[in-house]
């Protein structure tokens, strides 16, 4: 290895943009015209959508954060928990418009849920523990109104 000669590193910023956010010259457009550049920071914050915000936001203290959790555990459970809705009649049935009752399919379906809970419980937030609750109490209760005999 002595015999073979050290060559210098060479570094190439490959990059399209300059730091001050301008095109560099070797990525400009033919014809003069340049290519969109980076988004830059608005002088006013955009307003507010329907957007979901990052979980990290939360509500000053002595507020109360609404019922739903926002993120991807949150969206897991209203999947798995909308058809049992509608096996309970709670939702009509997409395709007829009418309300239809399957009590086995419910009973599968909040059984899953319960499962879930379990599965999950010490590791999920309290925003999702409490929504992941109320859907299955709201479910339970649900199933057991369906399953009541009618009154006489």
């Amino acid at each position: 290895m002595a015999d073979e000669e050290e060559k210098p590193i060479r570094v190439v910023d490959r990059r399209m943009f300059t730091p001050d956010g301008e095109l560099r010259p070797e990525y400009r457009a033919e014809g003069g015209a340049e290519a969109p550049g980076p988004p830059k920071p608005a002088s006013e914050p955009p307003p507010p959508s329907a957007s979901v915000p990052p979980e990290t936001e939360r509500p000053p203290a002595g507020e109360r954060a609404d019922a739903t959790p926002r993120g991807a555990f949150a969206l897991i459970v209203q999947l798995l928990s909308m058809p049992a809705y509608a096996a309970l009649g709670m939702v009509p049935d997409p395709a007829s418009g009418r309300r239809r009752i399957d009590r086995p399919a419910a009973q599968e379906i909040i059984d899953l849920l319960a499962v879930l809970e379990q599965k999950t419980r010490g590791n999920l937030s309290f925003e999702e523990s409490t929504f992941l609750s109320r859907v299955l109490y709201d479910l339970r209760l649900a199933f057991v109104e369906v399953s009541r005999p009618p009154a006489k």
